[in-house]
């Protein structure tokens, strides 16, 4: 009987982290279909699936929601990024 456990391989820990994705589709978006019980019609099946199918569409040329989150991030952050937060540039720099 072997009782030793063999090693981990280096970095096994960054799967640890990996988002849950089915068929390419953020698990998360899934739990839509739970908003069904509260409006139990074929046109809510219909519009919850359309979703995810959309997003499917998106994830296989690359677009994720993961990416769609962060350019949306970038877009309403701006171009100009500082390394000292505003409170600091206000009282030190005299703006």
């Amino acid at each position: 009987m072997h009782d030793e456990q063999e090693p981990l391989p280096p970095g096994y820990w960054r799967n640890a982290s990996r988002r849950l994705n089915v068929y390419g589709v953020p698990a998360p978006l899934f739990l839509l279909y739970l908003f069904w019980f509260r409006f139990p019609t074929w046109d809510t099946i219909y519009v919850i699936s359309g979703i995810i199918i959309f997003f499917r569409i998106l994830s296989a040329f690359g677009w994720t929601l993961t990416v769609l989150i962060a350019r949306l991030v970038y877009l309403l952050r701006g171009k100009l990024l500082s390394g000292r937060p505003w409170w600091y540039r206000r009282f030190t720099e005299g703006e």
